[in-house]
Protein backbone atom coordinates (compact mmCIF):
# COMPACT_ATOMS: atom_id res chain seq x y z
CA UNK A 1 0.00 0.00 0.00
CA UNK A 2 2.85 1.96 -0.40
CA UNK A 3 2.22 3.52 -3.53
CA UNK A 4 0.88 7.06 -4.12
CA UNK A 5 -2.61 6.61 -5.69
CA UNK A 6 -4.42 9.51 -7.99
CA UNK A 7 -5.87 11.72 -4.96
CA UNK A 8 -2.73 11.31 -2.96
CA UNK A 9 -3.20 9.32 -0.28
CA UNK A 10 -0.19 6.55 -0.03
CA UNK A 11 -1.06 3.97 2.95
CA UNK A 12 -4.27 2.48 3.97
CA UNK A 13 -5.07 1.25 7.27
CA UNK A 14 -6.70 -2.00 5.84
CA UNK A 15 -6.63 -3.75 9.14
CA UNK A 16 -9.35 -6.48 9.57
CA UNK A 17 -11.45 -8.31 11.65
CA UNK A 18 -9.27 -10.94 13.25
CA UNK A 19 -12.37 -13.62 13.65
CA UNK A 20 -13.38 -13.60 10.26
CA UNK A 21 -9.59 -13.53 9.26
CA UNK A 22 -9.29 -16.54 11.12
CA UNK A 23 -12.68 -18.55 9.37
CA UNK A 24 -11.78 -17.66 6.17
CA UNK A 25 -7.90 -18.79 6.59
CA UNK A 26 -9.88 -22.12 7.67
CA UNK A 27 -11.92 -22.05 5.01
CA UNK A 28 -8.81 -21.87 2.39
CA UNK A 29 -7.28 -24.41 3.69
CA UNK A 30 -10.46 -26.48 3.96
CA UNK A 31 -11.12 -26.09 0.33
CA UNK A 32 -7.69 -26.66 -0.80
CA UNK A 33 -7.73 -29.98 1.00
CA UNK A 34 -11.04 -30.62 -0.55
CA UNK A 35 -10.51 -29.91 -4.02
CA UNK A 36 -7.25 -31.50 -3.67
CA UNK A 37 -8.55 -35.12 -2.40
CA UNK A 38 -12.06 -35.11 -4.82
CA UNK A 39 -9.76 -34.31 -7.80
CA UNK A 40 -7.79 -37.50 -7.57
CA UNK A 41 -10.00 -39.81 -6.07
CA UNK A 42 -9.47 -43.36 -7.77
CA UNK A 43 -6.83 -41.54 -9.81
CA UNK A 44 -3.28 -44.51 -9.01
CA UNK A 45 -1.15 -42.35 -10.70
CA UNK A 46 -1.56 -38.98 -8.86
CA UNK A 47 -2.35 -38.19 -4.62
CA UNK A 48 -3.78 -35.47 -3.30
CA UNK A 49 -0.24 -34.41 -1.84
CA UNK A 50 1.04 -34.13 -5.70
CA UNK A 51 -1.34 -32.03 -6.89
CA UNK A 52 -1.93 -29.74 -3.92
CA UNK A 53 0.75 -26.54 -5.11
CA UNK A 54 -1.24 -26.66 -8.60
CA UNK A 55 -4.46 -26.80 -7.10
CA UNK A 56 -3.78 -23.67 -4.78
CA UNK A 57 -2.45 -21.38 -7.51
CA UNK A 58 -5.48 -22.63 -9.12
CA UNK A 59 -7.93 -21.68 -6.19
CA UNK A 60 -6.74 -18.49 -5.91
CA UNK A 61 -6.79 -17.17 -9.40
CA UNK A 62 -10.32 -18.33 -9.25
CA UNK A 63 -11.10 -16.22 -6.02
CA UNK A 64 -9.61 -13.41 -7.33
CA UNK A 65 -11.20 -13.38 -11.11
CA UNK A 66 -14.60 -14.22 -9.02
CA UNK A 67 -13.84 -10.82 -6.37
CA UNK A 68 -13.32 -8.91 -9.09
CA UNK A 69 -16.42 -9.82 -11.12
CA UNK A 70 -18.10 -9.07 -8.24
CA UNK A 71 -16.68 -5.32 -7.75
CA UNK A 72 -17.10 -4.71 -11.26
CA UNK A 73 -20.85 -5.53 -10.71
CA UNK A 74 -20.97 -3.71 -7.26
CA UNK A 75 -19.33 -0.66 -9.69
CA UNK A 76 -22.48 -0.98 -12.48
CA UNK A 77 -24.72 -1.46 -10.18
CA UNK A 78 -25.68 -4.45 -11.49
CA UNK A 79 -29.30 -5.70 -9.87
CA UNK A 80 -28.69 -9.36 -11.13
CA UNK A 81 -26.15 -10.09 -8.28
CA UNK A 82 -27.30 -8.06 -5.91
CA UNK A 83 -28.31 -11.09 -3.30
CA UNK A 84 -24.24 -12.34 -4.16
CA UNK A 85 -23.52 -8.79 -3.41
CA UNK A 86 -25.01 -8.31 -0.16
CA UNK A 87 -23.62 -11.49 0.82
CA UNK A 88 -20.43 -10.45 0.56
CA UNK A 89 -20.64 -7.38 2.14
CA UNK A 90 -22.68 -8.64 5.12
CA UNK A 91 -21.30 -12.89 5.79
CA UNK A 92 -17.81 -12.45 3.57
CA UNK A 93 -17.06 -15.59 5.53
CA UNK A 94 -20.29 -17.51 3.80
CA UNK A 95 -19.68 -16.06 0.47
CA UNK A 96 -16.26 -17.22 0.39
CA UNK A 97 -17.34 -20.55 1.73
CA UNK A 98 -19.88 -20.56 -1.59
CA UNK A 99 -17.09 -19.48 -3.77
CA UNK A 100 -14.58 -22.60 -2.45
CA UNK A 101 -17.55 -24.87 -2.47
CA UNK A 102 -18.02 -24.08 -6.33
CA UNK A 103 -14.53 -24.68 -7.19
CA UNK A 104 -14.40 -27.53 -5.37
CA UNK A 105 -17.28 -28.78 -7.69
CA UNK A 106 -15.16 -27.86 -10.66
CA UNK A 107 -12.40 -29.98 -9.77
CA UNK A 108 -14.38 -33.30 -8.88
CA UNK A 109 -13.00 -36.16 -11.45
CA UNK A 110 -15.18 -38.37 -12.77
CA UNK A 111 -14.63 -40.80 -10.33
CA UNK A 112 -15.62 -38.77 -7.22
CA UNK A 113 -19.27 -38.49 -8.93
CA UNK A 114 -19.74 -42.26 -9.09
CA UNK A 115 -22.14 -42.89 -6.01
CA UNK A 116 -20.89 -45.17 -3.71
CA UNK A 117 -16.96 -44.86 -4.81
CA UNK A 118 -16.19 -43.26 -1.60
CA UNK A 119 -18.34 -43.14 1.59
CA UNK A 120 -19.00 -39.47 2.62
CA UNK A 121 -17.47 -40.75 6.35
CA UNK A 122 -14.40 -41.77 4.42
CA UNK A 123 -13.82 -39.02 2.06
CA UNK A 124 -14.54 -36.76 5.11
CA UNK A 125 -11.63 -38.21 7.17
CA UNK A 126 -9.32 -38.11 3.79
CA UNK A 127 -9.69 -34.09 3.75
CA UNK A 128 -9.28 -33.93 7.52
CA UNK A 129 -5.81 -36.28 7.15
CA UNK A 130 -4.63 -34.26 4.33
CA UNK A 131 -5.55 -30.60 5.87
CA UNK A 132 -3.52 -31.86 9.10
CA UNK A 133 -0.78 -33.16 6.62
CA UNK A 134 -0.68 -29.78 4.91
CA UNK A 135 -0.21 -27.74 8.06
CA UNK A 136 2.89 -29.68 9.06
CA UNK A 137 4.15 -29.34 5.91
CA UNK A 138 3.80 -25.84 5.46
CA UNK A 139 1.95 -26.63 2.04
CA UNK A 140 -0.11 -22.92 2.46
CA UNK A 141 1.39 -21.51 5.32
CA UNK A 142 -0.51 -20.06 7.97
CA UNK A 143 0.59 -15.67 7.12
CA UNK A 144 0.22 -16.59 3.43
CA UNK A 145 -3.30 -17.33 4.34
CA UNK A 146 -4.14 -14.91 6.11
CA UNK A 147 -2.79 -12.48 3.73
CA UNK A 148 -5.18 -14.18 0.62
CA UNK A 149 -7.99 -13.95 3.51
CA UNK A 150 -6.97 -10.46 3.84
CA UNK A 151 -7.53 -9.44 0.09
CA UNK A 152 -10.00 -10.99 -0.41
CA UNK A 153 -12.14 -9.53 2.66
CA UNK A 154 -11.42 -5.78 1.96
CA UNK A 155 -11.76 -6.43 -1.34
CA UNK A 156 -15.26 -7.64 -1.03
CA UNK A 157 -15.77 -5.86 2.16
CA UNK A 158 -18.22 -2.81 0.54
CA UNK A 159 -19.55 -1.57 3.14
CA UNK A 160 -16.28 -1.56 5.22
CA UNK A 161 -17.62 -3.77 8.24
CA UNK A 162 -15.01 -5.86 8.84
CA UNK A 163 -12.01 -4.22 7.80
CA UNK A 164 -10.31 -0.17 8.26
CA UNK A 165 -11.02 2.07 4.97
CA UNK A 166 -8.83 5.06 6.56
CA UNK A 167 -6.25 6.46 4.31
CA UNK A 168 -3.15 8.37 5.25
CA UNK A 169 -0.50 10.77 3.29
CA UNK A 170 1.97 10.15 5.92
CA UNK A 171 3.30 6.84 7.69
CA UNK A 172 4.04 8.61 11.35
CA UNK A 173 -0.71 9.41 10.61
CA UNK A 174 -1.40 5.79 9.96
CA UNK A 175 0.86 4.40 12.73
CA UNK A 176 -1.22 6.78 15.34
CA UNK A 177 -3.96 6.07 13.37
CA UNK A 178 -3.50 2.03 14.03
CA UNK A 179 -2.77 2.00 17.32
CA UNK A 180 -6.04 3.32 18.21
CA UNK A 181 -7.85 1.69 15.37
CA UNK A 182 -11.34 -0.61 16.12
CA UNK A 183 -9.47 -4.12 14.36
CA UNK A 184 -6.13 -3.78 15.81
CA UNK A 185 -5.09 -6.59 17.09
CA UNK A 186 -5.20 -6.94 21.39
CA UNK A 187 -5.02 -9.56 23.95
CA UNK A 188 -7.41 -10.55 26.73
CA UNK A 189 -6.62 -8.66 29.97
CA UNK A 190 -7.76 -11.40 32.54
CA UNK A 191 -4.85 -13.52 34.07
CA UNK A 192 -4.45 -16.85 32.66
CA UNK A 193 -6.37 -16.07 29.19
CA UNK A 194 -3.72 -15.70 26.36
CA UNK A 195 -6.94 -14.86 23.75
CA UNK A 196 -6.29 -12.21 21.10
CA UNK A 197 -8.80 -10.49 18.75
CA UNK A 198 -9.81 -7.08 17.28
CA UNK A 199 -10.57 -4.46 19.69
CA UNK A 200 -14.04 -3.96 18.02
CA UNK A 201 -14.84 -7.58 19.95
CA UNK A 202 -13.27 -6.74 23.69
CA UNK A 203 -16.76 -6.45 25.12
CA UNK A 204 -17.99 -9.70 23.61
CA UNK A 205 -15.22 -11.80 24.77
CA UNK A 206 -15.02 -10.08 28.02
CA UNK A 207 -18.78 -11.26 28.78
CA UNK A 208 -17.96 -15.15 27.26
CA UNK A 209 -14.32 -14.94 28.92
CA UNK A 210 -13.46 -17.98 31.03
CA UNK A 211 -11.20 -15.89 32.69
CA UNK A 212 -12.89 -13.08 33.73
CA UNK A 213 -13.32 -12.50 37.35
CA UNK A 214 -16.99 -11.99 38.79
CA UNK A 215 -18.58 -11.14 41.69
CA UNK A 216 -20.00 -14.25 43.13
CA UNK A 217 -23.35 -15.48 42.31
CA UNK A 218 -23.89 -16.64 45.65
CA UNK A 219 -22.92 -13.09 46.42
CA UNK A 220 -20.28 -13.67 49.03
CA UNK A 221 -17.35 -11.38 49.20
CA UNK A 222 -14.93 -12.97 47.00
CA UNK A 223 -14.48 -12.53 43.44
CA UNK A 224 -14.79 -15.71 40.80
CA UNK A 225 -13.26 -16.25 37.45
CA UNK A 226 -15.99 -17.31 35.07
CA UNK A 227 -15.17 -21.16 34.57
CA UNK A 228 -14.95 -21.52 38.62
CA UNK A 229 -17.90 -19.89 39.76
CA UNK A 230 -19.90 -23.40 39.47
CA UNK A 231 -17.62 -25.37 41.62
CA UNK A 232 -17.11 -22.45 43.98
CA UNK A 233 -20.58 -21.77 44.74
CA UNK A 234 -21.04 -25.79 45.18
CA UNK A 235 -18.16 -25.97 47.60
CA UNK A 236 -16.39 -23.29 49.56
CA UNK A 237 -18.44 -20.25 48.84
CA UNK A 238 -19.45 -18.88 52.34
CA UNK A 239 -22.61 -18.15 51.32
CA UNK A 240 -23.74 -21.80 50.14
CA UNK A 241 -26.36 -22.70 52.02
CA UNK A 242 -25.86 -25.88 54.88
CA UNK A 243 -28.16 -27.80 57.29
CA UNK A 244 -26.99 -27.51 60.82
CA UNK A 245 -24.08 -30.27 62.05
CA UNK A 246 -27.25 -30.62 64.85
CA UNK A 247 -30.38 -31.00 61.98
CA UNK A 248 -30.85 -35.07 62.25
CA UNK A 249 -31.61 -34.38 66.21
CA UNK A 250 -34.25 -31.57 65.92
CA UNK A 251 -32.43 -28.01 64.35
CA UNK A 252 -33.50 -28.05 61.43
CA UNK A 253 -31.94 -24.23 60.41
CA UNK A 254 -30.27 -23.92 57.16
CA UNK A 255 -27.81 -20.78 56.96
CA UNK A 256 -24.87 -19.88 55.07
CA UNK A 257 -21.84 -22.47 55.94
CA UNK A 258 -19.25 -19.08 56.78
CA UNK A 259 -21.89 -18.64 59.29
CA UNK A 260 -21.47 -22.03 61.01
CA UNK A 261 -19.34 -20.85 64.04
CA UNK A 262 -21.43 -18.08 65.14
CA UNK A 263 -24.45 -20.48 64.85
CA UNK A 264 -23.17 -23.02 66.80
CA UNK A 265 -21.73 -20.38 69.73
CA UNK A 266 -25.03 -19.08 69.74
CA UNK A 267 -27.28 -21.94 69.91
CA UNK A 268 -24.79 -24.35 72.35
CA UNK A 269 -27.56 -24.78 74.56
CA UNK A 270 -30.48 -25.76 71.88
CA UNK A 271 -28.36 -27.98 70.74
CA UNK A 272 -26.95 -29.70 73.98
CA UNK A 273 -31.24 -29.99 74.75
CA UNK A 274 -31.45 -31.80 71.08
CA UNK A 275 -28.64 -33.85 71.91
CA UNK A 276 -30.29 -34.60 75.44
CA UNK A 277 -33.74 -35.20 73.73
CA UNK A 278 -32.60 -37.50 70.98
CA UNK A 279 -30.41 -39.78 73.97
CA UNK A 280 -33.36 -39.69 76.12
CA UNK A 281 -35.36 -41.02 73.31
CA UNK A 282 -32.76 -43.66 72.30
CA UNK A 283 -32.73 -44.58 75.56
CA UNK A 284 -36.27 -45.18 75.61
CA UNK A 285 -36.11 -46.85 72.51
CA UNK A 286 -33.41 -49.30 74.06
CA UNK A 287 -35.30 -50.16 77.04
CA UNK A 288 -38.35 -50.56 75.19
CA UNK A 289 -36.20 -53.20 72.94
CA UNK A 290 -34.60 -54.71 76.14
CA UNK A 291 -38.38 -55.55 77.13
CA UNK A 292 -39.84 -56.96 74.10
CA UNK A 293 -36.76 -59.46 73.89
CA UNK A 294 -37.42 -60.48 77.81
CA UNK A 295 -40.83 -61.24 76.64
CA UNK A 296 -39.62 -63.52 73.49
CA UNK A 297 -37.41 -65.43 75.62
CA UNK A 298 -39.93 -66.05 78.13
CA UNK A 299 -42.73 -67.02 75.70
CA UNK A 300 -39.98 -69.29 73.78
CA UNK A 301 -38.75 -70.57 77.27
CA UNK A 302 -39.30 -74.53 78.40
CA UNK A 303 -42.85 -74.85 79.56
CA UNK A 304 -42.80 -76.73 83.05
Amino acid sequence: MSTVEEDGYSSRCDLCDTEVIHSMTELLLQGLATASVDSTTGDIFKSASSVAVAVKAELENYMLVRTEALVRESVGGDEDHSEQLMKASTRPTEFLSDLIDDFVASKKNVLSHVSGFLSSESRLNKIKDFMQKMETENVWALDARKATAETILVSIDMKCIFHCPERFVEQDKLADHRSQCKFRVVDCKNDGCSASFSAIHIKDHDSICPFKALPCDQLCEQHVMRCEMDRHCATVCPMKLINCPFYHVGCETAFPQGNLDNHCSKLLQTHMLYVLQATTRQNATVNDMNQRLQLLEKMSGPSL
